[in-house]
């Protein structure tokens, strides 16, 4: 084999490291992208090379490792992320089942309360009319006693002290 082939077979080998190199990096890009699992084996069939080439440059293989233990973390991270949210969640829940009872409480009294609103409102009829009656009872009272008074008037007394002197000294008059 000549310099020349040498040279085009050792620029073609570079050529195709390179390409295989980038194609590592855009499938581990993806992987990413798609927040799939990142391995050495995942990489290598994304980016349609094998296992051992990927092995074969250690940098590579490195990155790879280093990238799966970063994804790791962070599945461990939003792991706790997500128990944090179900203790929040879970709190919230709490508050709002007390926040509830309270308003079942608030509605039982509000029932109770119209009950006590129309038992209310029937003892104020019930007020009434017994009011209304006693008006009746008073009005027939004062027509009485304004009839007495005429009568008693017309019976030569010219003053109720006269009646009242009068009344006294026959109530007297029978004790003794």
């Amino acid at each position: 084999m000549s310099d020349k082939q040498i040279a085009g077979l050792s620029q073609a080998s570079k050529k195709k490291q390179q390409e295989a190199l980038l194609k590592t990096e855009k499938a581990i890009a993806k992987l990413i992208e798609n927040n799939q699992k990142i391995t050495i084996r995942s990489v290598a069939r994304e980016a349609q090379v094998s296992t051992s080439y990927i092995y074969k440059y250690s940098e590579l293989a490195y990155k790879i490792q280093r990238l799966r233990e970063q994804q790791k973390y962070s599945l461990v991270k939003v792991s706790k992320n997500v128990d944090q949210q179900v203790q929040i969640l879970q709190r919230e829940k709490a508050e709002l089942s007390q926040e509830i009872n309270k308003l079942k409480a608030s509605i039982s009294q509000l029932k109770a309360g119209k009950n006590s609103l129309n038992t209310l409102q029937s003892e104020n009829i019930q007020l009434i009319t017994e009011n209304q009656q006693l008006k009746q009872d008073l009005k027939y009272a004062q027509q009485n006693l304004h009839e007495a008074r005429e009568f008693i008037l017309s019976q030569g007394y010219n003053s109720p002290d006269e009646v009242g002197a009068k009344l006294q000294n026959k109530v007297i008059q029978k004790k003794s």
